[in-house]
């Protein structure tokens, strides 16, 4: 999967269910932060933000990395692995941030760890079904690319 593919799907993945979650009880009420009416755009955007952030620090690196190594030495199996778990942990990590940075917008008395536990594990289900589906979008494109490197260092040995 190419690096701009990786980012849209990140994008997507991140921002929709917590935009679903968290819709109808962040939009339209005053961010105490900034004393401001949240806006359904600064939301979205401040969802896209924390995303494209967690992108920046755990994806990219790792995609620009691999693309290094595989033009030095070809496409690996264990490639695929790399590209897989960080392309999960990135997911999981904008999902996790994603899901409880809206935590004062239902109240101010939080613990450290009550913002997961009530915001983020009551949809652990969906959070999986976005978990896998990631896992197998990059089980995929690393089949393709080991395909077209096996071809590739096949016809350039015939020749």
């Amino acid at each position: 999967m190419t690096t701009f593919a990786r980012y849209l799907w990140l994008l997507i993945a991140a921002i929709a269910l917590p935009a679903w979650v968290h819709w109808p009880y962040v939009v339209g009420e005053i961010d105490l932060a900034s004393v401001e009416i949240m806006t359904s755009t600064r939301f979205l955007f401040e969802l896209a933000l924390s995303t494209s952030f967690g992108f920046v620090l755990l994806v990219l690196p790792w995609s620009l990395w691999l693309r290094r190594r595989q033009r030095r030495r070809g496409v690996l199996p264990r490639d695929a692995w790399i590209a897989t778990t960080a392309m999960a942990s990135a997911t999981l990590l904008g999902l996790h941030s994603n899901m409880t940075m809206y935590a004062p917008f239902y109240g101010n008395t939080w613990a450290l760890w009550e913002p997961t536990f009530e915001l983020f594990l009551p949809h652990a289900l969906s959070v999986l079904a976005i978990l896998a589906l990631t896992i197998a979008l990059e089980g995929i494109s690393a089949q393709r690319s080991l395909r077209a490197g096996m071809s590739a260092s096949a016809s350039s040995g015939r020749s």
